[in-house]
């Protein structure tokens, strides 16, 4: 790893901290943002210092949450990774993710769970645990107006300019 390199990510890494990631994952985000295409997990392992298998179990987390995107090549079983540098698209992709993964299955899944145990629930307590449960779901539907709301600025941001 060159000085530029090491100086980029060691500050890459201070910054991905304070948004709570751990030293591995700090590392690796960094790695991938730095690397102009896409790259093998062995190589990212080699670059980070860290097991092939440590970094596998990062970037499911990291593919997960929308930061990474996998990427499979024909007549390969290699596993290669890319991260967006843009950071206007990155964040449209991680909000469409926090909008996939969080909104719509509390759109889809809670209801029914309510409406089941409205009528069910007879002490106190239930019946607080139930409007808790009441609570989230409206709130997640306010965020997601919030979300969207966001996308769409970020979009028009995005074709108003290429940041690329």
């Amino acid at each position: 790893m060159d000085e530029l390199e090491m100086e980029f990510v060691a500050f890459f890494s201070r910054v991905t901290r304070a948004y709570g990631f751990n030293d591995l994952s700090s590392k690796v985000t960094a790695t991938l943002y730095l690397e102009p295409g896409e790259i093998a997990m062995e190589d990212v392992a080699k670059k980070t210092g860290y097991s092939l298998a440590s970094v596998s179990n990062t970037m499911k987390i990291l593919e997960n949450i929308g930061i990474v995107q996998r990427i499979k090549k024909p007549g390969t079983k290699r596993v290669f990774f890319y991260m967006e540098k843009n950071i206007i698209k990155l964040n449209i992709q991680k909000l469409r993710n926090a909008h996939e993964n969080l909104t719509k299955p509390v759109k889809t899944d809670l209801p029914p769970i309510i409406k089941k145990y409205r009528n069910l629930v007879n002490d106190e307590k239930s019946k607080q645990k139930l409007q808790i449960i009441e609570n989230y779901h409206t709130q997640v539907l306010q965020f997601e107006r919030v979300l969207q709301h966001w996308i769409e600025e970020l979009e028009e941001m995005s074709e108003k300019q290429d940041y690329s």
